[in-house]
């Protein structure tokens, strides 16, 4: 998906306005929830969301979401990652 695809599917869907996000490259972050749903972009790199025992893996081009309450981390590929993600 292009980004100005993303950007119009999430605002009809009632989503924020995305934000771009920079993560280094081998981050990887503690467990954890959000209180708000997501709907994200990858512009860069690879990005791997991982909840209870699934893994989504995201290139540039892909996109993902997570519901709300989720429990989950990220893992971020040798390169990092750059993605927009919106919130609603």
């Amino acid at each position: 998906m292009d980004e100005s695809t993303f950007r119009e599917q999430v605002k009809s869907q009632g989503y924020s306005e995305p934000q771009l996000i920079d993560r280094p490259a081998n981050f990887c972050n503690e467990e954890h929830t959000h209180d708000f749903s997501a709907s994200g972009l990858v512009i860069a790199g690879e990005l791997s969301v991982v909840s209870n025992s699934t893994t989504t893996i995201c290139r540039s081009g892909d996109t993902f979401s997570l519901a709300s309450g989720i429990p989950h981390h990220e893992q971020y590929g040798p390169e990092g990652a750059q993605f927009l993600v919106a919130r609603r």
